[in-house]
C-alpha cells in the first residue's frame, strides 16, 4: 500500500451523516415504514440498518440495558437535590439570625477586604 492510500475497509466508514443515521432509523422505528421499506428509500442496506439500531436506536432500551439513568431521570433527581439543598440553606439562615439575635453571637463569617494573607519574602541574591 502506498503513502496516502486508505486501506478499502476504512474507506467508506463515514459514509452517511449522523443526522441521516438518525433519520433512517426513526422511519423504522416510528412504524412509519417497514424495514424493507426503508432499505428501498434510503438505499441502505438491512444489515446495516440492524446496526445502526442497536448502535444509535432508542436510547432508553440502550440506558435500561447498561442499567443507566436516562437523562430524564437523572434530571428529575438533580432537580430534587437542588430543591432539598435550598430548603437546608433557607434554614439554616434562619436559625443563624435567631443566633445572632438571641445570643448577639455573629455567628456568620464575614470576609475582610484589607485583609490579605501576607507572602515571605524570598530571599534576594548579593552581587560581590
Amino acid at each position: 500500500m502506498e503513502i496516502g492510500q486508505v486501506p478499502a475497509y476504512k474507506r467508506w466508514s463515514n459514509r452517511y451523516s449522523h443526522a441521516f443515521k438518525m433519520e433512517v432509523i426513526e422511519a423504522f422505528q416510528s412504524g412509519q415504514m417497514s424495514q424493507r421499506q426503508v432499505t428501498i428509500k434510503y438505499g441502505v442496506h438491512r444489515t446495516t440498518i440492524v446496526a445502526w439500531e442497536k448502535k444509535y436506536g432508542n436510547l432508553e432500551k440502550n440506558y435500561l440495558r447498561m442499567e443507566e439513568k436516562t437523562p430524564q431521570q437523572e434530571l428529575a433527581e438533580l432537580r430534587a437535590a437542588l430543591k432539598a439543598a435550598n430548603e437546608e440553606n433557607r434554614t439554616l439562615k434562619y436559625v443563624m439570625r435567631i443566633i445572632e439575635e438571641e445570643f448577639g453571637e455573629n455567628v456568620v463569617k464575614k470576609y475582610l477586604p484589607g485583609l490579605q494573607l501576607k507572602k515571605p519574602q524570598t530571599k534576594t541574591k548579593k552581587s560581590k
